[in-house]
């Protein structure tokens, strides 16, 4: 088994949550499933000073500076054959909202990368599960329309502590057809008919064991689709 890891960057602010990013290729091992990382080749939207939040004046390369969570080993997605992978793994960060797609400006009227629409839309044809982490549900909604009934997906819970609006996000998705569950850190989301994994990670106050362990959990969830997965 072999996960296609799509990153957006490196650091929260403007690119991936580095710690769920690490999480998730740790868990990936763990659980016997190999994988690769790729990103888009292009400039990134913003660069933030992240000990103070202020934009920097200078231009970085997405694929160049998510290069450093995977140690240099990437592949830039204008070049990846999904078909060689078993499943599509999507870690949070506000990257996701800013390089892989225009949501952290738009929310439901955003565009998504074509590329990064483009590779979600094959994964969910070819029925290859799709794990989504922390705010990349958004994504997956947005490239989704139209195309998937019923979609399940979690963004956090309205009923625990979040830095961010959980009940807002909620809408937003709730306006594009998804069926929104609250999870708390503890909980993801499966919804086994569409082949979507979702769980809701930084989007819920967490410590960073919380947020291994949720990516755990769903990576758990993740290969058991997979186990059902008649192409592997």
């Amino acid at each position: 088994m072999k996960a296609l890891v799509l990153l957006s960057g490196c650091g929260v602010f403007d690119g991936s949550e580095i710690h769920e990013s690490v999480s998730t290729l740790i868990c990936l091992r763990k659980n016997s499933i190999d994988y690769e990382c790729t990103s888009l080749n292009m400039d990134m939207h913003h660069v933030l000073n992240h000990t103070n939040g202020k934009e920097i004046n200078e231009k970085r390369n997405v694929l160049i500076e998510s290069s450093r969570i995977s140690r240099g080993k990437i592949t830039d997605l204008s070049t990846i054959d999904h078909e060689k992978f078993d499943c599509l793994v999507i870690p949070g960060g506000f990257g996701v909202a800013k390089n892989l797609s225009s949501w952290a400006f738009k929310e439901i009227d955003c565009t998504v990368h074509p590329d990064v629409k483009k590779l979600i839309l094959n994964f969910f044809d070819l029925k290859k599960p799709i794990l989504s982490l922390c705010v990349s549900p958004t994504i997956v909604a947005k490239s989704l329309i139209n195309k998937a009934k019923d979609l399940k997906l979690t963004i956090g819970s309205t009923q625990h502590a979040s830095e961010y609006s959980i009940s807002e996000f909620q809408t937003a998705l709730r306006q594009m057809d998804v069926n929104t569950i609250n999870c708390s850190i503890k909980e993801v989301c499966v919804d086994k008919k569409n082949r979507v994994v979702s769980a809701p990670c930084y989007m819920m106050e967490a410590n960073i064991d919380e947020v291994f362990e949720n990516i755990s959990l769903a990576i758990i969830e993740l290969k058991k689709l997979l186990q059902k997965n008649p192409l592997i």
